[in-house]
């Protein structure tokens, strides 16, 4: 399964966004999304920017994507 994860920009270059998480940077495509800032978080799915979200959404977002992993690993550890 594929899903969008948060991360923080931390360097823009021609088009291209170093994306911050987990403690490593990924480079990602950010030319569908023209406005995005150094300092801003965003959403990214295979290696693309897709939107720019609040510190918060992304926080969120992390804790729910935790939340899901542990309850999967929970049901897969039971069969």
């Amino acid at each position: 399964m594929c899903m969008s994860r948060p991360g923080l920009v931390v360097e823009l270059r021609e088009g291209m966004a170093a994306v911050e998480r987990d403690g490593r940077q990924t480079w990602c495509n950010a030319l569908m999304v023209p406005e995005v800032r150094v300092g801003d978080w965003v959403l990214t799915h295979t290696s693309l920017v897709v939107s720019v979200i609040s510190e918060h959404e992304a926080a969120q977002t992390e804790a729910l994507l935790s939340e899901i992993t542990r309850a999967t690993d929970r049901v897969v550890g039971t069969v």
